[in-house]
């Protein structure tokens, strides 16, 4: 998994590595399913400008 942020700030978590478009990040492989919005003020250390961040999504049970 991935999480990338848009030029417009907006920050999204990728299924697969995605590929930097215009002015957004694309899911390669297809849309649905593939992306999750997320809340803009997290990692704030993820800009438009940086690579996509691997990430591990870690379920508490």
């Amino acid at each position: 998994m991935f999480i990338a942020r848009d030029s417009n700030n907006d920050l999204y978590l990728f299924r697969d590595m995605p590929v930097r478009g215009s002015g957004c990040w694309w899911a390669e492989k297809g849309v649905d399913g593939t992306y999750l919005l997320l809340d803009s003020s997290l990692y704030p250390e993820v800009t438009w400008e940086s690579d996509p961040l691997p990430v591990m999504l870690v379920v508490k049970g």
